[in-house]
């Protein structure tokens, strides 16, 4: 057990920290929390809470409530959605170039089942394509680090994709917002 804990113990204590801020942000109204960090410090959160943690598979919970609670503590929701795309498109480029040189040796049981869906994927026009893409990470709380992976498996260039990547993160960070202004008067009365 012991050991385990030794091997993970980075792991363990980023996930310690998500969880701590998740409880604080859930402990205090969202207009204290502004006012003690400050408004263009809530920016600057935004920025390295999506940046780090962004929306993974682990830590997109922290990210959904941090936005909520800064717009509801007085932060505008259109720049916090613009300094979360940028935070999603810094966070996500990283993870894809991590997938991209974690991924160059897929097993051979995997490259017929890859290969089936990159053919299907390319029958499509490419409108369609990123369209599809746009809206799945713009839209859906699917996390992104799955799409990362999915993208990189498939063998889409970055530089095609970081536009979709930003423009989606941009609109859920901004959707998001939104709905956490427009839900203070019911969470926080």
């Amino acid at each position: 057990m012991l050991e385990h804990l030794k091997t993970f113990k980075a792991l363990y204590a980023i996930l310690s920290v998500f969880i701590l801020s998740g409880a604080l942000l859930y402990q205090y109204p969202p207009d204290e929390i502004v006012a003690y960090i400050g408004l263009e410090n809530s920016y600057l959160a935004t920025f390295l809470i999506v940046a780090i943690g962004g929306l993974s598979s682990l830590t997109s919970g922290v990210f959904y409530a941090a936005v909520a609670t800064f717009s509801a503590g007085g932060a505008i929701p259109w720049i916090l959605g613009l300094v979360g795309g940028l935070g999603i498109a810094v966070g996500d480029s990283l993870i894809f170039a991590l997938f991209h040189y974690g991924t160059m040796s897929v097993k051979k049981s995997w490259q017929k089942k890859i290969e089936k869906i990159r053919k299907y994927v390319d029958r499509n026009p490419p409108w369609l394509v990123y369209g599809c893409l746009y809206l799945l990470l713009g839209i859906t709380p699917i996390p992104n680090d799955l799409v990362m992976f999915a993208l990189v498996v498939l063998g889409f260039e970055y530089l095609k994709v970081l536009p979709i990547i930003f423009l989606g993160g941009v609109t859920i960070t901004t959707i998001t917002a939104y709905l956490g202004q427009s839900l203070t008067g019911y969470l926080f009365s």
